[in-house]
């Protein structure tokens, strides 16, 4: 699965866009996107230590989460999954993230 950069091909060049799409699509963080859907979180919630273990810093950037964001929709649609609600808060004070998108199961989602 190639990412489709749309709006984000400026940030996705500068900001080392291929190496976060590749980090994303690894198949365990598939799995804990996955994992937090099931549980009925944001996508992206359990990724925020790796993701700055990872990358460090730098990936507090807003644009770069927004892009993250979007890279993780694609993934997510990708693999059977539609957006159920965005911008749903995140309480934990050490995410990196305030609020994602929460998705689910394509048939499950009204």
């Amino acid at each position: 699965m190639d990412y489709r950069q749309e709006r984000y091909k400026s940030t996705f060049e500068n900001e080392g866009g291929q190496e976060i799409w590749d980090f994303l699509t690894q198949p365990d963080n598939v799995i804990r996107m996955e994992t937090a859907t099931f549980l009925s979180r944001p996508a992206i919630e359990p990724l925020s230590p790796l993701l700055l273990q990872r990358f460090g810093e730098r990936i507090r950037k807003d644009r770069i989460k927004q892009m993250m964001g979007h890279m993780v929709r694609q993934i997510m649609e990708g693999n059977g999954y539609a957006l159920q609600q965005g911008n749903v808060k995140i309480s934990s004070a050490d995410n990196i993230f305030a609020r994602a998108s929460r998705y689910a199961r394509g048939e499950e989602v009204a």
